[in-house]
């Protein structure tokens, strides 16, 4: 897939793909958890299974992938495509949420900081790294979010967790007592913005918060390609807005079937492909019919092709 359609440009209004299902390109606002977001999604197409790839805070915006119907199957897929985010890092203040939405205090002062040193400080932040999450977090521990422990007054030991920074770029640094540090990041699964802005400001003495965010891309979906929830719910029929479900397996190699083949792997049969179909890379690959249409998942080994997901016809 060497792009995105623009919300509207996917399946014909009432067409029986469109309402099977298809990935919504949301541009979630400020002020509204990922999850009521969701809520209304569901409320403005009519639709039970709704659900997002990826938490965005209430105070971040920014591009929120929405998997609608049968699609839902595929949310993890979205996990494993890398996300870009635009951040403002606060330096000169901590909080013990790592963000504003917690208690800000004053950390040392900034003042003397300059854009080289905060540049020199994100280099070791590329690549593999730790990250400890947050205690205002989704992560479960003994069966509780953390989260719900941090409302309660409890901080339990938190196991640190590997993390793919591909690139992190001061795009610009605004001087003071407390500083803002604007920089592009591109992560992969679990990284946390707000980790990242309060370990920055660990490196340099000052402490660090994060300030703002934006997610500006997920995958082959750019923000420029999203929608608001007025602009979905002003639509005659907002379920033009979804995309082809196979946004969200865009990172997959595609094998291109015949129908006799999407038969097979329909009742749940492996098939061999004949050489001149094979893409260059086995395992994991994605099945389209002879229309183009995604029919779902599958493991590709030696020539053999096994269904390992499978959407219903």
């Amino acid at each position: 897939m060497t792009g995105v359609a623009a919300p509207g440009a996917g399946p014909r209004p009432g067409s029986a793909v469109a309402r099977r299902g298809g990935v919504l390109p949301l541009d979630k606002p400020a002020g509204i958890t990922s999850f009521d977001a969701v809520r209304q999604v569901r409320r403005i197409l009519g639709e039970r299974r709704v659900g997002h790839a990826g938490t965005l805070d209430p105070t971040a915006t920014g591009l929120l992938p929405i998997c609608v119907g049968r699609t839902t199957r595929f949310v993890d897929y979205f996990h494993a495509q890398p996300k870009t985010y635009h951040c403002i890092v606060r330096l000169g203040e901590r909080s013990d949420t790592c963000d504003t939405e917690g208690v800000v205090v004053a950390g040392a002062d900034a003042g003397t900081l300059s854009a080289d040193q905060v540049r020199a400080a994100l280099t070791p932040f590329v690549g593999e790294i730790d990250q400890i999450p947050p205690m205002h977090s989704a992560v479960r521990h003994e069966g509780r979010h953390l989260y719900e422990l941090a409302r309660a007054g409890e901080e339990v030991v938190r196991e640190p967790r590997r993390v793919t920074i591909y690139s992190a770029e001061l795009v610009d640094f605004r001087p003071g007592a407390v500083a803002e540090a604007e920089i592009v990041v591109v992560s992969g699964k679990g990284a946390y913005m707000r980790v990242l802005a309060a370990d920055l400001g660990d490196v340099l003495g000052t402490g660090g918060l994060l300030g703002w965010l934006s997610r500006t891309s997920y995958g082959p979906l750019r923000l420029a390609d999203s929608i608001t929830l007025d602009q979905l719910g002003a639509l005659d029929d907002p379920w033009l807005a979804l995309l082809p479900p196979d946004v969200a397996v865009a990172h997959l190699p595609v094998v291109n079937l015949g129908p006799a083949q999407v038969q097979q792997l329909r009742r749940g049969q492996s098939v061999w492909l004949p050489r001149a179909v094979l893409p260059d890379v086995a395992g994991e690959c994605r099945m389209h019919d002879p229309t183009g249409e995604l029919i779902g998942i599958g493991e590709l080994n030696g020539g053999l092709l096994r269904p390992t997901k499978v959407l219903a016809g």
